[in-house]
């Protein structure tokens, strides 16, 4: 068999408030010498995703925003959600009603106060191209949701943010394009996982073989309806190490399709 490996980055693979990878060491590694790929399904931006794919060495074929895109090659990637610059109006829209703050509203030092990131990294955040991360600091959530419902919208919940976006924009659906672009590519039967620690990776959770949640730095995994998933020990990063391992641990044919399939 070949697996495939997707993954969300902050609070799962990476430390939610160091964006570290260092406690998923030793599962990357093991995927590294099993030779599977590890892809990131993030809400992070294209530029965001990229740099971070690079320096930990994840498959480049990267989801982006919140599904709102797949990248394929260098700068080319597939689009599924509003462009941003609909996306805005309609977020104005929302703003004149609601208690809103979006990210296209803050400064970069705003960003950086509030996220810990540096000015550069705080930079290709706002580089948005199908999703609008923003604050809601009122009381009418299912509200706000059903207005945005009747734009042909949908708001979603991640770790810091709110998020903006089309209606049928999600991880699920990006994970799913994406083994359908490449998943007959594979000499081998396919099999998928995924790992997530919040409401907006369970359309993805939702849709692999393997769902794992990881438990989040407070120490308690996020409610889940899926009968199927399971919970990390450890949490962040290190909880992702955890559940790779097993897994690999548990599908000993996955690596030697691994290795057999390299060059695929």
């Amino acid at each position: 068999m070949t697996l495939i490996i997707f993954t969300d980055l902050d609070g799962t693979l990476l430390d939610r408030d160091t964006y570290s990878w260092e406690p998923a060491r030793a599962g990357l590694e093991r995927c590294r010498q099993c030779q599977v790929p590890v892809v990131a399904v993030t809400s992070k931006t294209l530029a965001e995703t990229r740099i971070l794919s690079e320096k930990i060495s994840l498959d480049p074929r990267f989801i982006f925003e919140n599904g709102g895109g797949i990248c394929l090659e260098e700068e080319k990637y597939l689009g599924l959600g509003i462009p941003y610059e609909d996306l805005r109006h309609d977020f104005s829209i929302l703003a004149d009603r609601f208690p809103l703050r979006g990210m296209g509203d803050m400064s970069i030092s705003e960003l950086v106060e509030m996220t810990g990131l540096t000015q550069e990294e705080a930079l290709l955040a706002k580089e948005r191209l199908f999703s609008e991360p923003f604050l809601y600091v009122g009381d009418e959530l299912a509200k706000l949701e059903a207005v945005a419902a009747g734009q042909g919208l949908q708001i979603i919940r991640g770790g810091r943010f709110y998020h903006l976006m089309a209606e049928k924009q999600s991880k699920g659906n990006a994970v799913q394009k994406w083994v359908q672009q490449w998943g007959g590519g594979f000499t081998q039967p396919l099999f998928t996982a995924a790992l997530g620690d919040s409401p907006n990776d369970f359309s993805m959770l939702a849709v692999v073989d393997h769902p794992f949640l990881v438990r989040q730095k407070n120490g308690r995994s996020a409610f889940c309806p899926l009968e199927a998933i399971v919970r990390t020990k450890a949490v962040g990063p290190a909880g992702w190490s955890e559940a790779v391992i097993q897994l690999l641990d548990n599908l000993p044919d996955a690596c030697r399709a691994g290795k057999e399939s390299e060059n695929v």
